[in-house]
């Protein structure tokens, strides 16, 4: 029953974390900054340090229990995932949210199991089970390639046909997406490491009383406030040039309050509930927390995105191809579970 409820809870995480960018189809008098900074402070600071202040026991004495060198380690890489974060929402603006989700995840999967092999158990990569993970993420980054062809097939399908005969302007924005969204593959991992240098906070907040479906929530607080000022600063700059704080007084626009919410909401329950997952899975929650969690965000995300038409009259090309892409995903992730147990 514990294995039942724990990946239940993690498919349910993987769906929020799938479907929380989706509100930003429907704030259209917003700008990227003005949705993304909003967002940030109720999923990155608002909702989180509720959640916590909830859930552990005298949580300001855990911070004042642990090493400085902890403490600094999780806000720098909390501030370097929150520049993953920026490029994740600015990817998904630029190449849709099925393509985007896809890619980065990829992206992130591949960088967030290879790293900590690297530089902890570099020892496993001679063993059968190092070998099948190091497949499956040859797989992923295959996976993300044929992702990545099947937005450049999307793009020119879409695009309307320039003096080349090429549509060069559009496919000149989906490279540019691509970018951002490679760069936000390579910083998402990011928080995984906050987690592992986090883990004297994890402890002390078990020593305190803290469950522990609980126990990481004091990691997530600081590393996700540190991303939330990584962010405010960014946003605050772009909405400097044009006076974009003045969107946020726009009539019609008090519904998108509500919509960053939603988006903040589903994206700290899904990590909450993600937690709560690994917990009842146990042993298992290495072997098939993770993939379970990575699947249903993608499919989530493609869902999302044919559904609200990002797919609409591209052909059935540019859609084989990123079904494609995402059958291999989905192999790759498998290979690296079974790999973990």
């Amino acid at each position: 029953m514990n294995t039942l409820s724990g990946s239940v809870l993690t498919i349910v995480a993987g769906v929020m974390q799938g479907a929380f960018p989706l509100p930003m189809k429907y704030a259209a008098k917003w700008k990227w900054e003005n949705i993304w900074c909003v967002f940030a402070l109720w999923g990155f600071v608002i909702l989180p340090w509720l959640l916590a202040f909830m859930t552990v026991p005298d949580l300001i004495n855990v911070y004042a229990s642990v090493s400085w060198k902890t403490l600094a380690a999780v806000i720098l890489f909390g501030a370097g995932w929150g520049i993953g974060t920026i490029c994740f929402g600015i990817g998904v603006s630029m190449v849709g949210l099925a393509l985007g989700l896809a890619l980065m995840n990829g992206l992130t999967g591949a960088l967030g199991t290879l790293v900590p092999m690297i530089l902890f158990h570099p020892e496993a990569f001679r063993t059968s089970a190092g070998q099948t993970i190091l497949g499956g993420v040859a797989l992923l980054l295959v996976g993300v390639c044929l992702c990545a062809l099947a937005g450049k097939q999307k793009e020119r399908a879409l695009s309307p046909q320039g003096a080349d005969g090429k549509g060069t302007k559009r496919t000149g924005s989906f490279y540019k997406g691509l970018i951002v969204c490679a760069i936000s593959g390579a910083a998402s991992p990011m928080l995984n490491f906050a987690f592992v240098f986090g883990d004297e906070i994890v402890s002390t907040a078990k020593t305190t009383g803290a469950t522990p479906a609980y126990a990481s929530n004091p990691v997530w607080c600081l590393a996700m406030t540190a991303a939330f000022v990584t962010t405010l600063v960014y946003c605050l700059y772009l909405m400097k040039k044009d006076r974009g704080w003045n969107r946020y007084a726009l009539k019609g626009t008090t519904p998108y309050w509500g919509l960053t919410f939603l988006m903040g909401a589903l994206w700290s329950g899904g990590i909450a509930l993600y937690g709560m997952g690994l917990s009842n899975l146990g042993q298992l929650a290495a072997s098939i927390g993770w993939p379970i969690l990575m699947i249903a965000t993608i499919v989530t995300g493609n869902l999302c995105g044919i559904a609200t038409g990002e797919w609409k009259g591209t052909g059935r090309k540019p859609l084989l191809t990123m079904t494609a892409g995402l059958a291999v995903l989905f192999i790759a992730i498998c290979l690296i579970g079974m790999g973990n147990a």
